[in-house]
């Protein structure tokens, strides 16, 4: 009986702490997947919002485009009619053309979301459609007719919404990314991080100067 007792007492004394330490991986281990989703569902928010945006734009364009060859066919000076449409078809193909860059760059995001050099220039490039949107917007307030139009107003509202979205998700983001690399850089957890390929995640953050946002309204 002494014997059969010391024998479970010995097994104890190995199973338990066993036990304890694989518990402690598991909820270690597990509380990283949970960050890391974190950082991914909100990269996914500010794509989704971006997505918005760049869906947004032809819209956009063509409502601007449509006034603006209606403004230029009244104007008498022929002076005038050339500069004001050479800006605004020019303020439209600087807008699609950085929109188109900034989608191709976007392509597999998700899989670079560690490397810092490629989300800074991904930042910079979404910052650089909302700063020609916000030129173009600029220039319509040559066309009264545009900016009281329920198109246009319609329009200038969810770009509005889209932009302030933008801004919480980016913000969202890099919270959930301060949280995650906090989390794989602290014992213990920073043993689990290692040994389960969880890598820092970079900051969505364009270089400094690029970083305000654009304005939508009159």
């Amino acid at each position: 009986m002494s014997n059969a007792k010391t024998n479970i007492s010995a097994a104890l004394l190995v199973i338990v702490p066993l036990v304890v330490i694989i518990g402690a991986f598991v909820i270690l281990h597990n509380g990283l997947v949970s960050k890391e989703e974190s950082v991914m569902g909100s990269w996914a928010q500010v794509e989704s919002n971006y997505q918005r945006r760049a869906d947004l734009i032809p819209n956009l364009v063509k409502t601007v485009q449509s006034f603006a060859e209606h403004e230029r066919a009244v104007l008498s000076d022929v002076t005038e009619k050339r500069a004001g449409g050479t800006a605004v078809e020019q303020a439209i193909g600087d807008l699609l053309k950085s929109r188109d860059e900034a989608e191709k760059l976007a392509q597999g995001a998700e899989s670079k979301l560690g490397d810092e050099t490629y989300m800074k220039a991904l930042a910079t490039a979404q910052q650089q459609v909302g700063t020609r949107m916000g030129h173009l917007f600029g220039l319509v307030e040559n066309y009264p007719q545009l900016r009281s139009s329920d198109n246009f107003l319609a329009l200038q509202d969810q770009l509005e919404g889209t932009e302030n979205r933008i801004n919480v998700a980016r913000m969202n983001f890099n919270e959930n990314v301060r949280a995650y690399n906090a989390a794989i850089r602290k014992m213990p957890a920073s043993l689990i991080a290692g040994m389960g390929g969880f890598t820092r995640k970079a900051y969505f953050k364009a270089d400094d100067g690029t970083d305000k946002g654009v304005k939508v309204e009159f």
